[in-house]
């Protein structure tokens, strides 16, 4: 039997573990893009729209942190969060909320591609 026969195999006879696992994804992708639209698009619009002293710095910081690798920020997101010791006190790493922190800060990297 196939792998991809197998995969689809688990899709139609509704697999319950397969579907929370894809529930999850689809909800930590959704939230994660809500908020990372939420943080932003009033940014953006404040950066786009105004002038203020250090605008030219923060659009060069901005445009160079658009160059960085998708490893490099999710390891940076780790990091930020280990270093806490709140999050690590709470049992936040490897959780659906740390996946929601990480993808918020990679959709806002990639939403100014």
């Amino acid at each position: 039997m196939s792998e991809s026969y197998l995969a689809l195999h688990l899709l139609l006879s509704g697999d319950p573990l397969l579907w929370d696992i894809v529930r999850l994804s689809v909800l930590v992708s959704l939230s994660a893009t809500l908020l990372a639209l939420l943080i932003g698009l009033p940014l953006g619009a404040l950066i786009a729209l105004n002038r203020f002293p250090g605008r030219e710095p923060a659009i060069i910081v901005l445009n160079a942190l658009m160059g960085l690798p998708p490893v490099v920020v999710g390891l940076g997101v780790y990091l930020a969060l280990f270093a806490l010791r709140a999050a690590r006190r709470l049992g936040l790493l490897f959780t659906p909320l740390a996946m929601v922190i990480a993808q918020t800060v990679w959709s806002r990297q990639s939403l100014r591609r």
